[in-house]
């Protein structure tokens, strides 16, 4: 019975917690756009610590009108310890640039991602190096996400919020996008996972809010 009262008030908090993220969200700015992003993967356990795996993914922008881009990935994970992971990947995307039409670019990145465990909360910090590029331009970026996620003892559904800051290396350390996350992760089957989320992006001439779906198949 105690427990039962412990994991109710944890989720409770978590929930208090996701709700007062968005109160610091930005006001909403006069260009802004709605959007859908959805993502099918798949991985494999290579070895006991090192995971291989893929995905393609799908945006709309527009207010949901028009197609934004498609990617592909491929990227591998390896755990060097319960509380360290380290990952790598590679992405092909094709992206619709308006009038200025579609343009082919690719991306790599490597980072490290960290945790811990507090009774029923798990906090993770994630750094990421990625590098962009295409025949006219190439960009490098820091990517640096907090999470914080509720995980029950029992049970397959956990919620969590995240924010995640881009910063730009290109001239200096510039701070060129935030993301403030919030969804809720379930564990469908031992092969299927499912990711749902909303996200808000501010840039500084553009925000964003997004729904987020993805699906992956372990095998």
């Amino acid at each position: 019975m105690t427990e039962k009262k412990d994991i109710t008030k944890t989720r409770n908090s978590l929930f208090l917690f996701i709700t007062g993220c968005f109160f610091f969200l930005p006001g909403k700015a006069q260009n802004s756009d709605f959007s859908v992003w959805s993502n099918m993967g798949i991985k494999h356990p290579m070895t006991k610590d090192f995971t291989l795996g893929g995905n393609i993914e799908f945006r709309t922008k527009e207010q949901f009108k028009e197609i934004d881009r498609w990617a592909a990935v491929i990227n591998g994970s390896y755990r060097l310890s319960p509380a360290l992971k380290l990952s790598a990947g590679y992405e092909f995307h094709y992206r619709n640039r308006n009038e200025k039409g579609w343009k082919a670019r690719q991306r790599y990145h490597i980072g490290a991602t960290g945790k811990i465990r507090c009774s029923l909360f798990k906090f993770s910090l994630r750094e990421r190096f990625q590098h962009t590029w295409d025949k006219e331009k190439t960009d490098f970026h820091l990517r640096s996400q907090l999470k914080a996620a509720y995980v029950p003892r029992s049970g397959e559904v956990s919620p969590y919020a995240a924010v995640e800051f881009y910063n730009k290396l290109n001239d200096g350390f510039h701070l060129s996008r935030t993301r403030y996350q919030a969804g809720v992760e379930w564990q469908l089957s031992p092969q299927w996972e499912m990711e749902a989320y909303y996200l808000y992006q501010s840039e500084s001439d553009r925000k964003k809010h997004i729904s987020g779906l993805e699906c992956t198949y372990s095998f």
